[in-house]
C-alpha cells in the first residue's frame, strides 16, 4: 500500500497530470449529471407516452361498447374485454354500467371479489364524465366513460397496463447514455491533456529559470507571448529577477565597497589577504600588508566640513592607488597586482601579494608619504596632510587576516607615535607593550569599581609669605602588586578606553566631598579639580559639577576647574558657552599647563578664566634657559594685564621661588613646599601653615 501510495504521490507532483486529472473529474461528474438528467426526461417522456397510449385504448373500447351497454348484450361486451386483454399491454379490463355494476370482467373467476367497480378512479370518471388515469406501482389504471349515442352517460370502461415497455426504454436509454459518455470521455480526455499541457508548457520555463537563477545566474530571462495571465507571471518574474540581480550587486557594492573612495572596503580586504596568505603559504613566498593612518586629516576634516572631508579622502585614495600601480610597474607588471582598501574613517590598507624583501616596502612605504605630503588642492584651499604607514610582512608576522591587521595596526601606532609621517615595521615586542596596554585598561576597570583609586592634594601657597592658598587634587591608584601608582602610569589607558570620564567624576566628587568637610572643620580653603577633555566635551558637564555641588555642599566659590590650553583653545566658543554657567555660581576657571598649546590671543580677553597654571616644564628650566624665563615673564605680564591670578607649578629650588616673586607670580604649588600627599596629611599642614600665619600675624 505504501509503494503504491509514494506512486500516486509522485504522479500527482506533476501539474499537468493534476489539472488532467481535474478535467477528467469535472467531465466525469458533467456526464453523470447529464445522464441522470436525460433518462429522467426520457422516462418522463415514456411515461407520459403509455399513459396517454393507454387511455386511448380504454376511449376506444369506450366507443365500441356504447350499444352494447344500452342494449344489455354481455357476451359482446365479453369478447371485446377478452379481445382487448389478448394484448401484450393490458393486464386487466372490465366494464361497469352506470350505476358502478360490474358488467363483465377479463377475468370473471375474480369479477365479483375484485370490487374494481366501487374503485376512486371509477368513482372519478363517472362523477366528472372524463377519463381518469393514475399509475399504481408498475401499472397504468385508466377510466373511461362510456356514453350513448344520445349523449348520456351509459357506464365506464376500466383497464390496467404494465410498465414493463417503460422499464425497457429506461435500461436501453441508460446504456445508450453510457457508451456515448464513454466514447466521449476517450476522445476528450486526451484532447484535454494535450490542451493543459501546452496551455501549462510556459510553467515549466518559469520552472526551469527559476532552477537556473537559483543555482547559476540571475540573468536568464521568460519568454512567454500567451496574452494570458501565465505572459503576465512570465513578465513579473522577468522584473524581479532583474531587481533581484540589480539589489544583489548593490548589496554586494555595499558589502565590499567603500562608497566615498570606491575603494575595496574592511570586507572585501580581509577575504583578499586570506586567500593570498594561503597561496603564499602553500608556495613559500612572501608579502606584505600596510597599515595607512592620515595625520591632522581629523583637524582639516572639522575646519573644512565632512562633505569636503570626503573629497580630501577621494583624492588621498587616487594617490594610493596611482602608487599601488606605480610599485607594480616598477616590478614588471607581473603576478597579481597591490589593493589598496579604505577602513573607515582616515584609515587605509594595502595590500602587496609578493615582495622579495623588506628594502623594497621600505621605499614603497618612503613613496607613500611622499605623496601623501605634496598639498591637496580643496575648494581653492591648499591641505597638507601627513600619514603613518604600519607594515607587517606575512607568513613571518601572521597568516590570519585579523592577526596581520592587528600588526599592522600596532606598528602604524608606533609610527604615529613617533610623530607620524613616518613608516615601520611589526615587532614582536609591539605586541607584548599592547597586551601590557590591555590588562593595564582591564586593570583600571577592576579598580574603579572596586574603589582602589583615593585622592592626593599638592598644596598651593602664596608667593608673599608662604601661606597656603589652596590645594590641586591629584589622583592616585593603590595597585593591589604595584603599590602606589601616579597618573602617568595610567591616565594615557584611562583616556583610550574612555574611563577617564568615570574617574575624573569621582575625583571631582571625593575631592568636593573631602574640600566640604575641611570647611565644616573651619578649613575654608579652595581646592583644583583638572577635568580632561573628553569628559569636559561631555554634555551636560556644567549640570553635572552642579548637581556635585550640591549634593557635597561644597560652595561654588571653594572649586577650581583646571582645563588644558589644547582643550581651552579647541573650540573657545564652546568653551565660553560651556563654563560660563558655572561662573556665573562662583566657580573658578584655570588654563593649565598655560604656554605649551597655541592660544589665540583674540579669544583670550574674552575667555572667563580666573588663574594662568604656568608649566612647570618653564619653572624647571627658566635659572639656566633664558628662553624659559622670558616665556615666564611674558605670561606673569600678560596675567597682570588680564587681572588673573597665576599659579607657578613644579617649584622646586628656592631660587625658582625668588625669581617668580620677583616677577609678580600670585602662587606657587611644587615639591619644595610638599609633594602630594593623603587628605589628612594635607590638613594637618595646611592648620599648621595657617597657625604659624596666625601666631607671626599676632607678633
Amino acid at each position: 500500500m505504501a509503494p503504491l501510495h509514494s506512486l500516486i504521490s509522485r504522479f500527482m507532483r506533476s501539474l499537468t497530470v493534476k489539472f488532467t486529472v481535474m478535467t477528467a473529474l469535472l467531465m466525469i461528474v458533467t456526464a453523470a449529471i447529464l445522464m441522470v438528467i436525460e433518462n429522467r426526461s426520457d422516462r418522463r417522456e415514456h411515461e407520459a407516452m403509455l399513459i396517454e397510449r393507454a387511455g386511448l385504448k380504454a376511449q376506444l373500447l369506450a366507443l365500441n361498447v356504447s350499444e352494447d351497454i344500452t342494449s344489455d348484450d354481455r357476451v359482446r361486451l365479453q369478447a371485446r374485454v377478452a379481445q382487448i386483454v389478448d394484448r401484450a399491454d393490458i393486464n386487466l379490463a372490465f366494464i361497469a354500467d352506470a350505476r358502478r355494476r360490474m358488467l363483465v370482467h377479463s377475468n370473471p373467476a375474480n369479477a365479483d371479489a375484485t370490487g374494481l367497480a366501487t374503485d376512486p378512479l371509477v368513482v372519478m370518471a363517472i362523477g366528472s364524465g372524463e377519463t381518469r388515469t393514475e399509475i399504481r406501482g408498475s401499472q397504468v389504471h385508466v377510466a373511461a366513460p362510456v356514453y350513448s349515442s344520445a349523449g348520456r352517460l351509459t357506464g365506464v370502461v376500466y383497464t390496467e397496463s404494465p410498465m414493463d415497455e417503460l422499464r425497457a426504454a429506461a435500461r436501453a436509454a441508460f446504456q445508450r447514455h453510457t457508451l456515448t459518455a464513454i466514447a466521449a470521455l476517450l476522445i476528450l480526455l486526451p484532447i484535454a491533456g494535450a490542451l493543459v499541457f501546452f496551455s501549462l508548457r510556459p510553467i515549466g520555463h518559469l520552472i526551469e529559470a527559476a532552477r537556473t537563477a537559483s543555482s547559476k545566474s540571475l540573468d536568464v530571462r521568460i519568454n512567454v507571448k500567451t496574452g494570458d495571465e501565465l505572459e503576465v507571471l512570465a513578465n513579473a518574474f522577468n522584473r524581479m529577477l532583474s531587481r533581484i540581480d540589480s539589489n544583489l550587486k548593490r548589496i554586494h557594492r555595499l558589502a565590499y565597497v567603500d562608497m566615498v573612495t570606491e575603494l575595496p572596503n574592511r570586507e572585501r580586504f580581509r577575504k583578499e589577504v586570506e586567500r593570498v596568505t594561503r597561496k603564499a603559504v602553500e608556495d613559500n613566498t612572501s608579502g606584505a600588508v600596510m597599515f595607512l593612518d592620515l595625520d591632522r586629516f581629523k583637524r582639516v576634516n572639522d575646519s573644512l566640513g565632512i562633505g569636503e572631508g570626503d573629497r580630501l579622502l577621494e583624492m588621498v585614495a587616487r594617490r594610493l592607488r596611482e602608487s599601488a600601480r606605480g610599485f607594480d610597474l616598477a616590478k614588471g607588471g607581473q603576478g597579481e597586482p597591490s589593493m589598496v582598501a579604505r577602513l573607515g574613517g582616515d584609515e587605509f590598507t594595502l595590500l602587496i601579494p609578493h615582495i622579495d624583501n623588506s628594502a623594497d616596502i621600505a621605499r614603497f612605504a618612503q613613496q607613500i608619504i611622499g605623496a601623501i605630503s605634496r598639498p591637496f588642492d580643496v575648494s581653492g584651499h591648499q591641505v597638507f596632510l601627513g600619514i603613518s604607514v604600519g607594515v607587517a610582512v606575512f607568513p613571518q608576522d601572521g597568516a590570519e587576516p585579523e592577526s596581520l591587521l592587528r600588526h599592522a595596526d600596532l606598528a602604524m601606532a608606533h609610527a604615529k607615535q613617533s610623530g607620524g609621517n613616518a613608516v615601520h615595521f611589526f615587532e614582536q615586542s609591539m605586541n607584548q607593550s599592547a597586551f601590557e596596554r590591555l590588562v593595564l585598561e582591564n586593570e583600571l576597570r577592576d579598580a574603579v569599581k572596586k574603589n582602589q583609586l583615593t585622592v592626593f592634594y599638592q598644596p598651593k601657597v602664596r608667593m608673599n609669605d608662604g601661606v597656603i592658598a589652596g590645594s590641586e587634587a591629584l589622583v592616585r591608584w593603590n595597585h593591589p602588586t604595584s603599590g602606589l601608582l601616579s597618573p602617568g602610569h595610567f591616565i594615557d589607558a584611562a583616556e583610550e578606553s574612555g574611563l577617564i570620564v568615570e574617574i575624573g567624576d569621582w575625583v571631582m566628587r571625593a575631592a568636593c566631598e573631602q574640600a566640604a568637610d575641611w570647611a565644616s572643620h573651619g578649613l575654608r580653603l579652595p581646592v583644583a579639580v583638572n577635568v580632561s577633555a573628553m569628559q569636559f566635551e561631555r554634555p551636560g558637564f556644567a549640570d553635572n559639577v552642579l548637581e556635585i555641588l550640591e549634593q557635597t555642599g561644597l560652595s561654588p566659590e571653594l572649586l577650581e576647574i583646571e582645563l588644558t590650553e589644547s582643550t581651552a583653545m579647541r573650540d573657545p566658543q564652546r568653551v565660553i558657552d560651556q563654563i560660563q554657567p558655572l561662573r556665573d555660581r562662583g566657580v573658578k576657571f584655570a588654563i593649565d599647563d598655560f604656554g605649551t598649546g597655541h592660544s589665540s590671543l583674540s579669544y583670550l580677553t574674552r575667555m572667563p578664566f580666573d588663574v594662568f597654571k604656568i608649566d612647570q616644564s618653564f619653572v624647571r628650566s627658566m635659572s639656566r634657559d633664558p628662553h624659559s624665563r622670558a616665556v615666564v615673564d611674558t605670561i606673569l605680564a600678560l596675567a597682570r594685564a588680564l587681572k588673573l591670578k597665576t599659579v607657578a607649578e613644579g617649584v622646586e629650588t628656592s631660587e625658582q621661588l625668588a625669581a617668580l616673586r620677583e616677577e609678580g607670580a600670585t602662587l606657587a604649588q611644587g615639591y619644595l613646599f610638599s609633594k602630594p600627599v593623603p587628605a589628612d596629611e594635607f590638613e594637618s599642614y595646611a592648620r599648621a601653615s595657617i597657625a604659624d600665619e596666625i601666631s607671626v600675624a599676632s607678633a
